[in-house]
Order: C-alpha cells, then sequence, then structure tokens
C-alpha cells in the first residue's frame, strides 16, 4: 500500500489520469459546425452548442461580430441532409446561392421546433424565415415532433411523421414545405 500512494501521485503529477477520473473535455461544450456561405465568396462558420449545463445555442461568426441565438431548446435534434445526420445544416434552400441555416432543438419531452434561418445583408445578421402551415397560419418556427425526421431538400424541408388515428391505426405521412416568396409555406403531405 505504501508503493501504490507515490506512483498514484507520480501518475497524476503527469497528467496520466486513471480511467475513472473523468477527462476536462467531457466538461466542455459539445459543439458541432457548418459553413454557410453569404454570398460574394463570403462565408461564415456556424456552430451549434450543447454546454453541460443550460440551454442549447447557435453562434455564427459574422465579419462583424459574434451573433449568438439562443432558446433553441433543451438538445438539438437530427436534421438529414446529403445523406448524413446531422445538428446543425447550412444549404441553399432559396435558390439564391446564399446559405440558410437550419436548425432544430427539443423544446418539451415530445414536441421540437424547426427554425431556418436567413441571411439579411441589410442588417448584417441571420433572421427566422416564417412557415406557413396548411391553416395559412405564419410562425418563425416549425412544431415537430421529437421522433419525426426532417430532411433538407431541394428548395425546402420534408418532416415524415407517423400518426395515429382514434383507433389506433398508424400511418407515415410526409409533409413538405417549399420555398415561396421568402417563406417555408406548406405544400402537400403524402
Amino acid at each position: 500500500m505504501r508503493n501504490f500512494l507515490p506512483i498514484a501521485a507520480l501518475l497524476l503529477a503527469a497528467g496520466l489520469v486513471p480511467a475513472w477520473v473523468p477527462p476536462a473535455a467531457a466538461q466542455s461544450p459539445d459543439t458541432q459546425s457548418a459553413n454557410a456561405r453569404l454570398g460574394g465568396g463570403q462565408s461564415v462558420k456556424v456552430s451549434a452548442v450543447s454546454p453541460a449545463e443550460g440551454a442549447t445555442y447557435l453562434e455564427i461568426a459574422l465579419p462583424e461580430g459574434a451573433q449568438k441565438l439562443e432558446g433553441l431548446g433543451e438538445r438539438f435534434l437530427p436534421i438529414v441532409t446529403g445523406g448524413r445526420t446531422v445538428s446543425i445544416a447550412a444549404a441553399d434552400l432559396s435558390g439564391d446561392s446564399i446559405d440558410e441555416i437550419v436548425v432544430r432543438g427539443q423544446v418539451t419531452g415530445s414536441s421540437g421546433a424547426l427554425v431556418v434561418l436567413r441571411w439579411d445583408a441589410a442588417q448584417k445578421q441571420f433572421l427566422p424565415v416564417d412557415f406557413i402551415d396548411d391553416r395559412d397560419e405564419k410562425k418563425p418556427f416549425l412544431f415537430t415532433d421529437n421522433k419525426s425526421t426532417v430532411s433538407l431538400a431541394k428548395g425546402g424541408v420534408e418532416v415524415k411523421v407517423t400518426r395515429v388515428d382514434q383507433s389506433g391505426r398508424s400511418a407515415a405521412v410526409l409533409e413538405k414545405y417549399r420555398w415561396d416568396n421568402g417563406t417555408l409555406k406548406y405544400s402537400e403531405d403524402h
């Protein structure tokens, strides 16, 4: 036992920490990043940050300084783009060669919110794009079920959700939201 204490002290001093001691990196925020094109050859780094404690947020490294968007939920939910599953995506949904930023966060135990941000050159920041649902109601986000699959498609967003009717029968439904004059408008479901 006497020999163990000096050896343990030597290992700790040398930075060789036993596996049962959590590394400092495990306590730092989990971050995923994407690059978004602004046009004119400029791009910015967008980071989806999940801190060890507290709510998730986006940080966009703009040329004029960082833009931080908070209130995105408890954790990021997956988005499918280009055959990959990510926490944050940058894609040109509007067809103007400038990327929109797409992120989805868990806001309750069963619901998430999908947010699409568009570059506003006049205000020099990213602003939310409105979603227009099948009742023509406009919101700066789209509620989604946490279990649904959200995918980016050419010119829009698709949400695959399973609905259960009163008799208990379930059916998969694909809702499509297409770019329409600066908004993402409900176009159809299958």
